[in-house]
């Protein structure tokens, strides 16, 4: 059984058939409300209509600028590469550090 805070102020509880009806009420509700305010802003579409103007078509690049300029390369400032260059030496020294450590186990026992 529920409780529906919304319809019963004296507390007593639904039973679920009670529960369902009152569930499929509200939707019919929802649905009407929806519906006629899908209508109401099609009416003011319609009434409210603007002419677009034309606007003029925007310049289109040439393939030579296509040519010379690599939209993966944007990111790659004198910054990107100074960071990927420690990154990769980060790495190297990471690497070098490990096979030393699992060699002094190997032969440390």
């Amino acid at each position: 059984m529920a409780i529906d805070d919304n319809k019963k102020d004296d507390g007593k509880p639904l039973t679920r058939e009670q529960y369902r009806k009152l569930k499929l009420q509200q939707e019919e509700d929802f649905e009407a409300r929806d519906k006629r305010r899908v209508q109401v802003e099609r009416e003011y579409a319609r009434k409210h209509q603007q002419e677009v103007p034309e606007a003029e078509p925007e310049p289109q690049a040439t393939t030579r600028t296509h040519e010379n300029i690599n939209p993966a390369d944007d990111f790659k400032t004198p910054r990107w590469h100074r960071i990927n260059r420690k990154l990769n030496w980060t790495i190297t020294i990471l690497i070098l550090l490990m096979v030393i450590v699992f060699l002094v186990l190997f032969f440390v026992n």
